[in-house]
């Protein structure tokens, strides 16, 4: 057993371990204690016992430095790591917003052109139906025109048959007369052969292209239209065109001389 010492002791005031009462050098720090006041913290009055005591929880084991560099290397690898991790995710998030934007961008270009299109469709499908509707005028004008021709042919074979007819008569009332001494000549022999010039048309009226009224007809001229007339055939008038147009043949019956050819 260590008995305990009776030396009364104090703490030094530089390093504060315990050091005689009466010391005037401090034996660890090697300070001049007693040109130096005593610091407000050293109580002189409190025991030895507990002076140790103090002393002892005072005296702290140094940390070695290579700790203190590592842990300050651990908190800048944390605080780089976190700061790296916040940055990255910061860029990530504004790249995500850039691209959303995008995005939204797209979307609104592909609507409008979705617009466009359901427009162009809804005017194609209205031009279609005009098409329609103007092809199936275009084939009942085609009917109906064909129907005129046809009635208009029916009926150029009638005038036709008559005229036939009305030969066939008058040379059978010819060939029923006693004799020709009689100065009165037939009605076909009555009719004079037309002279060329110009005639002007007294009803609307058809040009064919052969003197036949089954021939096929070239055009249609209107009454008051003066032609040129170069012979005749029976009861047709040879017509020249001033235009271009083909040499064709009216009826006598439809035109009257205006002017003769010099």
């Amino acid at each position: 057993m260590i008995g305990k010492s009776t030396t009364p002791t104090r703490l030094c005031p530089n390093c504060a371990n315990s050091i005689g009462q009466d010391v005037a050098n401090c034996p660890y720090c090697k300070a001049d204690l007693l040109s130096q006041p005593a610091p407000p913290w050293l109580n002189r009055d409190e025991p030895a016992s507990e002076s140790r005591l103090a002393s002892k929880s005072n005296q702290r084991a140094p940390i070695p430095s290579k700790f203190i560099w590592a842990a300050a290397m651990l908190v800048v690898a944390s605080i780089a790591f976190f700061a790296g991790g916040y940055i990255q995710r910061s860029e990530q998030l504004r790249s995500s917003q850039a691209n959303l934007r995008q995005l939204q961008a797209k979307d609104q270009m592909i609507q409008s052109q979705e617009a466009q299109l359901t427009q162009t469709r809804q005017q194609l499908n209205e031009n279609s139906n005009q098409l329609a509707e103007i092809k199936t005028k275009l084939d009942e004008s085609q009917k109906e025109l064909s129907a005129i021709k046809q009635r208009r042919g029916a009926a150029n074979r009638e005038v036709d048959r008559l005229n036939a007819s009305r030969s066939v008569a008058a040379r059978r009332t010819a060939s029923r007369r006693p004799d020709t001494a009689v100065s009165f000549p037939t009605p076909v022999a009555a009719r004079r052969t037309a002279e060329p010039g110009v005639y002007e048309t007294t009803r609307e009226t058809s040009v064919y292209e052969n003197p036949s009224s089954a021939a096929r007809v070239i055009t249609q001229i209107g009454r008051g239209t003066r032609i040129n007339v170069e012979s005749s055939a029976g009861d047709w008038l040879a017509v020249r065109s001033k235009h271009g147009n083909p040499p064709g043949y009216v009826r006598s019956d439809d035109a009257r001389l205006i002017a003769r050819a010099n």
